[in-house]
């Protein structure tokens, strides 16, 4: 039995479902958790209903929510993710000192938040935090797409500095394809992890739920869902929607907008067209509660819209159509690109090509893809390698290392 500390300064989008579930998943394994994260009382009424087992060996302290406090624009990156590996030190060995142990391993379920440009020594993260420790990189884009910067600046800005840090045990990433560069670039075992997600049962009691139904009238359902922003390709099925308007389909746009990437021309635009009450749109700007409310508007849709801009990394909405078994169309490039073609999740397309996205849409609808050969969909192989049993291997290959 280890103990492992599993630590989150960020509480909104996959960092619940995954903390949750890391939780969960290590419990089961037998090791003690020390859980610190923005809101401990709804992990625990969590784990509560879904552990089967209360655990002795559970135990939930809070923490501040991540923010940044410095006002210096070059160096705030850096001396935040800093600041955040001083208080992570100071949590946790308050915790340690109150339970009497120490963590074997610290966890990072979003190591994004603590990797600083420009931290050129190694040894002053080891100073800074002496525990053994490990992570999911989430967004490694670096490895995906060439910088536009000079080798010098590429150099200083890279995070791998921290990854040289002693303590660091391993690293995890989501992106198989990214595992192979940065294990040749630092030197440690890169472990690639499952993109799981939330699987539990379609909350079909949701109110927009019904609304939804009811407004398609029988009309295929094409849904881009969670958090509404300009790199999810937002812009890009609306004007979709706007030239099948007389056609048998139902557009869904729901979750909550995030306004800050958009122009004010942009965003003129979305409020425009939500307020015209298109007869083949929904939209519903709010974030959706709870995983099971979220399951339930992908249950009842008919392809789910994944045609994220610039967007290199690996996203667990493909999880989630595979567990339901949805079809989707995702851009061609990247992570993504490569996994839908793959396993054979959907079809994918030019990430701005309005014309593309609507053959997909048709040719979905018709079972066929863009040869117009009988589309084969493959959902079980996906849904087997981003399951929580290979989380578990996961967990156990980083845990063989220390």
């Amino acid at each position: 039995m280890k103990t492992i500390a599993l630590i989150d300064p960020l509480w909104n989008g996959h960092h619940p479902t995954y903390f949750k579930l890391f939780s969960k998943t290590l419990l089961e394994m037998g090791h003690q958790v020390m859980a610190f994260c923005i809101k401990p009382t709804e992990l625990s009424t969590w784990l509560t209903n879904y552990c089967p087992q209360p655990n002795k060996l559970f135990h939930t302290f809070q923490i501040q929510p991540a923010s940044s406090q410095f006002l210096v624009r070059r160096f705030s990156s850096t001396l935040t993710a800093i600041k955040r590996w001083q208080y992570a030190n100071a949590v946790i060995q308050n915790a340690s000192s109150k339970l009497k142990k120490s963590p074997d391993l610290v966890f990072f379920p979003f190591l994004d938040a603590y990797l600083p440009p420009y931290l050129l020594a190694p040894y002053i993260l080891d100073q800074i935090f002496p525990y053994t420790w490990s992570g999911i990189y989430f967004q490694p884009r670096h490895l995906r797409i060439k910088q536009r910067l000079s080798p010098i600046r590429r150099g200083l800005l890279t995070p791998h500095t921290v990854f040289k840090a002693s303590h660091c045990q391993t690293v995890a990433v989501l992106d198989e394809g990214t595992a192979e560069k940065l294990q040749s670039k630092i030197n440690k075992t890169v472990i690639p992890f499952p993109d799981i997600t939330d699987e539990s049962l379609p909350d079909l009691s949701f109110s927009i739920v019904s609304q939804i139904q009811e407004k398609a009238c029988g009309r295929k359902i094409v849904s881009l869902l969670g958090s509404l922003s300009k790199r999810k390709g937002l812009l890009l099925l609306l004007e979709v929607a706007q030239k099948l308007i007389k056609e048998e389909y139902f557009f869904v746009f729901a979750g909550y907008l995030d306004q800050s990437n958009f122009r004010p021309e942009e965003l003129n635009k979305i409020k425009y067209l939500t307020n015209l009450n298109l007869p083949n749109c929904f939209f519903y700007f709010k974030r959706i509660p709870h995983e099971s409310q979220l399951n339930a508007l992908i249950e009842i849709c008919d392809i789910l819209f994944a045609v994220y801009k610039d967007f290199p990394c690996s996203s667990n909405f493909l999880t989630k159509a595979a567990v339901f078994k949805k079809p989707v169309i995702a851009s061609n490039a990247f992570c993504m690109g490569e996994r839908v073609k793959k396993f054979s999740l959907g079809l994918t397309i030019d990430q701005e090509s309005v014309l593309q996205c609507i053959n997909a849409i048709h040719r979905i609808s018709n079972d066929s893809d863009f040869n117009g050969n009988e589309i084969q969909l493959d959902f079980d192989k996906y849904t087997c390698l981003h399951s929580i049993k290979n989380l578990q291997l996961a967990f156990q290959s980083i845990l063989d290392t220390i």
